[in-house]
């Protein structure tokens, strides 16, 4: 017997086996890759409200990342005014931008930024506190405004000019001082005027700042928004729908009070937040996704136990220039829409 032929012939027989198990294998995994794979590398990039971290947060951690496990979140999170300043002053491109205060996006980013809006969710003014504060046995709805006026405690808010959350502070004060006193700048001035001179008033530019503060004894007091004690499982001072700007129905009262904000006045009004899908976004596709994860009635739920009432119905700028996808959601999710000009 030819041992070499026999060997030739053998090799032959294993070359051809390992190409069919080759062939085998490289189709089983390339089958089952694409049928478990998702998109790698994409990334979503928010630009938004500091109160809206949180939310923002679970949604593209607990919802978006299950559809899209390779996904990238990058985010700004801060005063929406320097928010907006970041798309229309520094010119950097967001997937996502959501502001605290629903004017700001048609004020700033209308039309050059962005060509439609929703607004989505509303929020309250509250006195925000730890059973550290300074008498914090004491205050309640009916008294709140009168023991953050005592000398020795100490309030923080935020800057109205860069964070609509330190306006809505004025506001509430204003309307207090309009219905205890009959006079809209008698608590105001307690604050603004004689504790700021005391160095009893802490201004930050932006709300979510004072959170550590009021956990270290620094404050005792935040004028912020009732989602951030929820958030962060603090005590409030509920202060009633005719002072915290939550109420749609109470939007003229509101308006009898003003400030101004960088050099322009601004009339109070209900603490409504929207978003936008910018012109420019780097990836629209994900820009959508987040959107319809958040009207998603998972996402909806997570803005309700972040503190915040979801709309419904929502109110939408130009709704003709909204992707279909994300009407098509909130129709699912039994949304309904108004539009607004």
């Amino acid at each position: 017997m030819d041992f070499s032929k026999v060997w030739v012939r053998y090799r032959a027989l294993l070359i051809i086996a390992f190409l069919i198990v080759g062939l085998v294998l490289g189709y089983a995994t390339g089958f089952y890759a694409g049928v478990n794979s998702q998109p790698v590398g994409r990334t979503i990039l928010i630009d938004a409200a500091g109160t809206l971290q949180i939310p923002f947060n679970r949604i593209v951690n607990q919802i978006m990342k299950q559809q899209y496990p390779g996904l990238s979140y990058n985010y700004m999170y801060e005063g929406s005014r320097l928010a907006a300043n970041e798309i229309t002053q520094a010119n950097k491109s967001f997937d996502i931008f959501a502001s605290a205060d629903y004017r700001i996006i048609p004020e700033q980013l209308i039309p050059s930024y962005a060509s439609w809006y929703v607004i989505f969710a509303s929020n309250s003014m509250a006195i925000v506190y730890t059973k550290h504060s300074r008498d914090a046995a004491e205050i309640n709805s009916a008294n709140w405004y009168q023991v953050i006026a005592k000398p020795g405690v100490i309030v923080g808010a935020s800057n109205k000019e860069t964070d609509p959350s330190g306006s809505n502070a004025v506001f509430m004060l204003q309307l207090a001082g309009l219905t205890f006193y009959h006079n809209s700048s008698y608590i105001y001035d307690q604050l603004y005027v004689t504790k700021l001179a005391n160095h009893e008033l802490l201004i930050v530019p932006t709300e979510t700042t004072l959170d550590a503060q009021l956990e270290a004894g620094a404050i005792d007091y935040e004028l912020t928004y009732s989602s951030e004690a929820i958030s962060h499982n603090y005590q409030y001072v509920n202060v009633g729908s005719k002072f915290d700007l939550s109420d749609i129905t109470q939007a003229d009262w509101y308006s009898v009070v003003n400030t101004t904000v960088n050099g322009k006045v601004v009339k109070g009004a209900p603490i409504l937040y929207d978003l936008t899908i910018p012109t420019n976004s780097p990836d629209a596709a994900m820009a959508i996704a987040f959107v319809k994860a958040l009207f998603s009635p998972q996402g909806q739920q997570v803005i309700k136990e972040s503190g915040f009432q979801p709309l419904n119905p929502v109110y939408i700028y130009n709704q003709n220039n909204v992707p279909s996808d994300i009407i098509q959601t909130m129709t699912q999710t039994g949304i309904s829409i108004k539009e607004v000009s």
